[in-house]
């Protein structure tokens, strides 16, 4: 024959234990049913846990790398919207030197517009986005048009005092021998004309050490910025004010703005403005140029942010079968947890009343 102790507190003892353990595993089982993910991960999936934290790395370097991307199309479409306007603005303004003729109305009209004209590329050329200039080539901190006032500090436009406009009376002056208001413009012969715009006008827009836009207008850098846009693609995203389509641009509208269009003769007059229709036809197709070379970086950024998407897909699909749970098992957990808590609650209660003494 066996003898068997029993006490009432080993026989509370071992419900209270059991309490605890399911407290425990419902902690654990609603936190699944609302994350929908393993509660901890590491200890569910074991050796896996190295797999689960790899696919994860990978797929915040890709979310990283849509950030990025997402701020260089930003800017490419912020390039584009500028350079959209500079084609507008330059479309008309060649409409009206056609329009408009050669006679002393049309040409004052003509030098009104290419003064508003050329402040409007200065303003277009010097958009930024995220507090980087788009047109400043490497040097993103600097506006890319500034023209410098020659009694010192910026001048709001070409046409204030600027060391640009200054360097044009210069070489006017030095050419012909009085200003560009002067009478004695309208001696001005088409051949003298044509000479000075090929010459002395024409180092006015050239780059490099000594070169007249580099000094007087520009601030952009010529250095190519790359970013990555992918693991294997890198893409341009800088361009500069620099670039020739802008410079013909300008050209043609200091021609008509600043070279003393009202006081020439018509033979000098119909000359210069046949020169700033050829220059600035010529700016305007190069601007369609580089507008075509930042729609094709866009398509290339948008191609590869497709398979960037794709690869993440691919990756949140692989993390889900390691670490998601079924959200509507668990909740069943959940309610048969419950309940065999609270029945163990009851059960705990009953027998902590149990005493010898009520059988005495």
């Amino acid at each position: 024959m066996t003898n068997f102790l029993v006490s009432s507190y080993s026989m509370l003892s071992s419900p209270r234990s059991a309490v605890s353990s399911i407290q425990r595993e419902l902690q654990i089982i609603q936190k699944e049913a609302t994350t929908g993910r393993l509660a901890d991960v590491g200890l569910s999936l074991g050796l896996r846990t190295n797999q689960a934290i790899s696919l994860r790395s990978e797929r915040e370097t890709i979310d990283r790398q849509l950030d990025t991307n997402a701020i260089i199309a930003l800017r490419f479409a912020s390039m584009q919207t500028a350079m959209d306007s500079i084609a507008a603005t330059g479309d008309e303004f060649l409409s009206s030197l056609v329009a408009n003729g050669t006679g002393d109305p049309g040409t004052l009209a003509n030098i009104q517009q290419a003064e508003a004209s050329l402040q409007g590329l200065a303003g277009s050329l010097n958009t930024s986005a995220g507090a980087r200039f788009l047109f400043s080539g490497a040097a993103t901190d600097k506006a890319s048009i500034s023209f410098t006032s020659t009694g010192g500090g910026a001048a709001a436009h070409y046409v204030d005092g600027s060391t640009a406009q200054a360097a044009t009376a210069a070489a006017f002056s030095a050419n012909f021998g009085f200003a560009q208001n002067d009478a004695s413009v309208g001696s001005i012969t088409a051949s003298d004309l044509e000479a000075f715009l090929d010459g002395d006008f024409e180092d006015l827009f050239t780059t490099g050490v000594g070169g007249g836009w580099t000094d007087n207008w520009s601030n952009a850098d010529d250095g190519v910025i790359e970013n990555r846009i992918s693991q294997s693609e890198t893409l341009k995203v800088s361009y500069s004010a620099n670039d020739d389509a802008f410079r013909n641009i300008a050209k043609a509208y200091v021609m008509i703005a600043d070279l003393g269009a009202a006081e020439m003769n018509e033979e000098a007059r119909q000359l210069l403005t046949s020169r700033a229709i050829e220059t600035l036809s010529l700016g305007l197709s190069q601007l369609t140029r580089l507008q075509a070379e930042i729609g094709g970086s866009q398509a290339r950024l948008d191609l590869a942010n497709e398979t960037l998407d794709a690869r993440s897909d691919v990756l949140t699909a692989s993390i889900s079968d390691l670490e998601e749970v079924d959200q509507y098992e668990a909740a069943t957990r959940v309610t048969n947890l419950t309940t065999l808590l609270e029945t163990s609650y009851a059960l705990t209660s009953r027998i902590s009343r149990l005493s010898l003494l009520n059988f005495i």
